[in-house]
């Protein structure tokens, strides 16, 4: 009884210091807090109001999550989509996105799902929820998957305020800025509440930038160096889009390299074990996938803008245009937050953010103190984006049909350097 009374007493004094630890870390992180509940009801109403498989090659990628679970394998090349995922299109009338009175097709007819060729990660991820509403029907299977979803966007949000505050560490308001921006962002919400692999692709691409600034900022560690190679891995495993993201940070080890030489033995090491586990994490899933039959799927290319040169495409068509229109939010089903002139408008804002960054480093040359952003973390950025542009622009050559959503890696890269050229060059106390 006597131990039962000090165990007791000792649980009550332990309590109040949880709650005031508890307390403390609130404090200390009140804004990051209200990011993410703000992030977390935002997210919540899209995943609600987003009819059924409007969200892009939504039924592929849910059909992907079924095929894992019920065949507890990779899905090969030639995987067919499962009937009741068809039945529910017809049913829920997937070709109203077009104004149509009705969709047609047959449940029973082999449809081969294209986004069996995508790597396993993010559907692997999707797991729990879906097995949690198998007894449901296919559409509650559908959104208890989203709402699972969601999570992934609230790592977005803490990932994209962490590396905001690198970023910007003399500008309080820009820190919670980009994640507000992100989080009002129409088609980046509307995609990361619906079933697509995109939003765990911005994640980790994001996740991976975090760290290779910090590699950048100096921090050499082998935790440093191995979450960066995690990243790179994972983010294969993901998406093959993020291929994108190895030159980059191969270009940055080589600047390092060349600034650094005191380093140089360090940082071949580094680069060394950071390429070496990525391979390990995603190499056998590319081995894998090369072994695999080919099932002949062709893919004719999409004319939007005749066959101009890459130079013409981007400076003598609206292709730049229409791809940042669909980078905001004109796609599919999500169409009623660009109306006619919004474009052009945003268009001519960014222009300006584009001039101001260029003044604020002039501003900067005489007062280091009105610095809002390091020019070489300005240039690390834009390099960033351009990169994501300038595959947006070959795949429209090659293929066709680029959708803004090809630039969502880089949506914090893009929002930093918008909120940075219409603030970097203002008096401090105004921004």
């Amino acid at each position: 009884m006597k131990a039962c009374a000090v165990s007791a007493a000792v649980a009550s004094r332990g309590r109040p210091r949880l709650l005031a630890g508890a307390g403390r870390w609130l404090a200390a992180h009140r804004v990051l807090v209200a990011l993410l509940l703000l992030a977390a009801v935002v997210e919540m109403l899209w995943a609600a109001a987003t009819p059924p498989w409007r969200v892009p090659d939504e039924p592929q990628h849910f059909g992907y999550i079924q095929y894992l679970s019920r065949e507890h394998s990779l899905t090969p090349p030639d995987a067919a989509m499962y009937p009741d995922v068809i039945a529910s299109q017809i049913s829920t009338n997937f070709d109203g996105i077009w104004g149509e009175a009705g969709t047609p097709g047959d449940p029973n007819v082999h449809e081969i799902n294209l986004a069996a060729k995508h790597p396993p990660l993010y559907y692997a991820l999707m797991l729990p929820a879906y097995r949690a509403a198998r007894g449901g029907t296919v559409e509650t299977q559908l959104y208890a998957v989203r709402i699972w979803g969601i999570v992934i966007f609230l790592l977005l949000i803490a990932v994209s305020y962490r590396l905001a505050r690198e970023v910007f560490p003399r500008a309080a308001c820009l820190q919670a800025g980009v994640p507000l921006l992100l989080i009002f962002h129409p088609q980046l919400g509307f995609i990361s509440a619906g079933v697509s692999n995109d939003s765990l692709l911005v994640l980790m691409f994001t996740f991976w930038l975090l760290q290779l600034i910090l590699f950048a900022k100096g921090d050499l560690r082998y935790r440093r160096v191995l979450l960066l190679g995690a990243a790179m891995g994972l983010g294969m495993l993901t998406k093959a889009t993020f291929i994108v993201a190895y030159p980059l940070a191969i270009l940055v080890f080589a600047v390092m390299l060349a600034i650094r030489r005191q380093d140089r033995r360090q940082l071949l090491r580094a680069a060394g074990i950071a390429i070496a586990l990525a391979a390990v994490i995603a190499g056998w899933f590319y081995l894998w996938q090369s072994m695999q039959v080919n099932p002949g799927v062709t893919v004719a290319k999409v004319e939007r803008y005749g066959q101009p040169g890459l130079f013409s495409l981007i400076f003598s068509t609206s292709f730049a245009r229409d791809l940042i229109s669909g980078f905001l939010g004109d796609f599919s089903w999500l169409s009623i937050p660009l109306p006619d002139g919004v474009a052009g408008w945003f268009g001519d804002l960014s222009w300006l953010a584009g001039a101001g960054i260029l003044a604020s480093f002039a501003v900067n040359r005489w007062c280091r103190r009105r610095q809002v952003i390091a020019p070489w973390m300005a240039l690390l950025l834009a390099l960033v984006f351009a990169a994501l542009f300038l595959f947006a622009a070959l795949f429209e050559l090659t293929i066709g049909a680029a959708q803004g959503r090809y630039l969502f890696p880089a949506v914090f890269p893009f929002w930093a350097l918008f909120l940075a050229g219409l603030t970097g060059w203002l008096p401090v106390a105004w921004r």
